[in-house]
């Protein structure tokens, strides 16, 4: 199991008033305030996800910027926007004319600022507005001439809040997941095979060669685990020892990922 540490820089746009500052804060301090205060500038948080693939888990730190929603500030907008990696364009379900804006300014303005980047379609405070509303229909059908996902939400209830930020970091990793994917993984031949594969997959993760080698020397010898002649059973108990080191210096979800893959790889050997 491969482990990757990823920085992205996500950007909020749309109109005053639509509800970005109120969703980002959902979303990384899960709070909501109903009360509209300007953004002023810039704010930037910081959220951290693990997405888990097959052969792959990666730890991906998202960097978001809610940029202020008055359209004549565009120095401001120029600067926040560089470097970006994904935007997520955000309207309010209330105001079609916030619906329009988002492709007739705000996507022209970042394809200008940043190129074609991944975009998320979000039509905000769906707690005052129908999802079968003409202005529900209006985004989908404008996300749909994008090819772009879209999402209806509430930032006061939280409602699709933490998929629209999940699904833009999905989009930001998806070629690194599909190159993972293609890598060819050398299929071991025997069980001394499978445990060297394991032992250097385990010190890949842990980061620290020297440090990782003395974990699985310690956790090995417990297990009773002969490397010259190893047993599939003392191997599988000494995975288990190793998924119980990784749970604490990884997470729980890394540690079991890693546990059944490991698993998988030496189970074609017992006896």
């Amino acid at each position: 199991m491969e482990l990757r540490e990823i920085l992205k820089k996500v950007v909020l746009l749309g109109d005053g008033g639509v509800g970005k500052t109120s969703m980002v804060a959902r979303y990384v301090i899960e709070k909501f305030d109903d009360k509209y205060v300007a953004t002023i500038g810039t704010k930037v948080y910081r959220k951290d996800i693990q997405l888990v693939y097959p052969n792959l888990i990666i730890n991906l730190r998202m960097m978001i910027w809610d940029i202020l929603g008055q359209k004549e500030y565009s120095k401001i907008r120029t600067a926040s926007m560089t470097g970006a990696h994904g935007i997520i364009a955000v309207a309010d379900l209330g105001r079609p004319e916030t619906i329009s804006s988002l492709s007739d300014f705000w996507l022209v303005e970042s394809t200008r600022l940043g190129g074609d980047l991944p975009v998320v379609f979000v039509g905000n405070k769906l707690d005052l507005v129908g999802k079968d509303g003409p202005s529900a229909k209006m985004i989908e059908g404008d996300s749909a001439k994008r090819g772009a996902p879209v999402f209806l939400c509430s930032a006061k209830t939280g409602e699709n809040v933490g998929t629209v930020f999940r699904t833009v970091g999905e989009m930001l990793v998806a070629d690194m997941v599909t190159s993972a994917r293609k890598d060819k993984v050398t299929v071991p031949m025997s069980l001394a095979e499978a445990v060297d594969f394991i032992i250097h997959d385990f010190c890949a993760q842990y980061g620290d060669l020297e440090k990782a080698m003395l974990i699985v020397q310690h956790q090995f010898g417990e297990a009773g685990i002969d490397i010259r002649d190893p047993n599939y059973h003392l191997v599988l108990d000494g995975l288990d020892r190793l998924a119980k080191a990784e749970e604490v210096m990884l997470s729980e979800t890394v540690a079991r990922v890693n546990y059944e893959e490991r698993k998988r790889i030496i189970d074609s050997f017992k006896k």
